[in-house]
């Protein structure tokens, strides 16, 4: 297996290009985005069984590097695509059309970057489990790794 996580490491949280892949590397992608500006997690049973944590931007901001033709796609509504790699099964982004919230987006699953400190970046807790979206709660990601080495 590779280590996509060695290269080009993104340290710390902001606006910038972001990096990221699945597991076994096959799948790569950039983005651009400030996840300080807000990221999310949602509660429905895909998002919750999968560990999908979100940022949504515009499509013209993401960019498939490699892995077009190991890609599976989920769709549990007419909004929007889950891509997920068919060799080891993570959902790495997704891709969809949702008028109310702006029209076409790509969302990267921000637990697929590679070298990213996200800690401190705002999670807004969502509802989709009942279909409501309503905002849960919002707080600062704690990343379980560092947390432990600081206890």
């Amino acid at each position: 297996m590779s280590n996509p996580s060695s290269a080009h490491p993104t340290t710390t949280a902001g606006h910038g290009t972001y990096r990221g892949s699945c597991p076994c590397g096959a799948v790569r992608f950039e983005a651009d985005f400030d996840p300080s500006a807000g990221t999310t997690r949602c509660n429905c049973t895909v998002c919750t069984k999968t560990g999908w944590w979100g940022i949504t931007m515009k499509p013209s901001a993401f960019r498939l590097l490699s892995g077009e033709e190991v890609l599976g796609d989920y769709t549990r509504s007419e909004y929007g695509h889950g891509r997920f790699c068919k060799t080891c099964g993570v959902r790495v982004f997704g891709h969809g059309n949702i008028p109310e919230l702006g029209g076409e987006y790509y969302s990267v699953n921000l637990n697929c970057l590679d070298g990213a400190d996200l800690s401190g970046v705002p999670v807004m807790h969502l509802d989709g489990r009942h279909d409501t979206w309503e905002q849960l709660a919002i707080a600062p990601y704690v990343d379980p790794v560092t947390a432990a080495k600081r206890a």
